[in-house]
């Protein structure tokens, strides 16, 4: 007999304004100026804006290239709004000595990028009395931001550079 299995799904947390104002007042500037750009850009944290180099950021024309992703749909150019060019020109001027956006501070770890903002993100929610819900749902916040603003939602699927629409639902 066939048995009906019920799959949890963990409900993806959609951090508000003022989340997101009490986040940004106990975050390292760093950390904060990666929560607007993944907010504004929606980013994949560790695959697209941890890595990111320096001159994939054009500055001048507000664009950002994307040379790796999830999926093929992610790879290429990205506009950013102005919120999010502040702050990749904030982060550029904080890291002047990397060609990487967010460098390691470790000069000894194996990667010359962040790879991991999980002590960081868990203390500033904490700081911030905000419940825990992960960096990556930043980009379901970038997701609903949109909708709410009108968007239709095959445009927040292209957005998302989703290779799948029905990924968005």
């Amino acid at each position: 007999f066939p048995v009906s299995v019920s799959k949890s799904v963990r409900k993806p947390h959609y951090m508000t304004l003022t989340e997101q104002k009490k986040i940004g007042f106990h975050a390292p500037d760093y950390l904060r100026n990666a929560i607007v750009i993944l907010t504004e850009m929606g980013l994949r944290p560790f695959k697209e804006l941890m890595p990111m180099k320096k001159s994939h950021v054009d500055l001048e024309n507000s664009v950002v290239h994307i040379p790796d992703s999830k999926t093929p749909n992610g790879i290429g150019d990205m506009p950013m709004t102005m919120v999010a060019r502040e702050a990749f020109a904030a982060q550029i001027d904080a890291t002047p000595n990397s060609e990487y956006m967010f460098p390691s501070p470790c000069k000894k770890a194996k990667n010359p990028y962040i790879t991991t903002l999980r002590k960081v993100w868990a203390r500033t929610l904490e700081q911030a009395a905000v419940s825990y819900f992960p960096i990556y749902h930043l980009r379901h916040t970038f997701a609903t931001r949109l909708s709410a603003g009108g968007v239709a939602d095959h445009f927040v699927t292209q957005m998302l550079r989703q290779g799948d629409s029905q990924v968005f639902k």
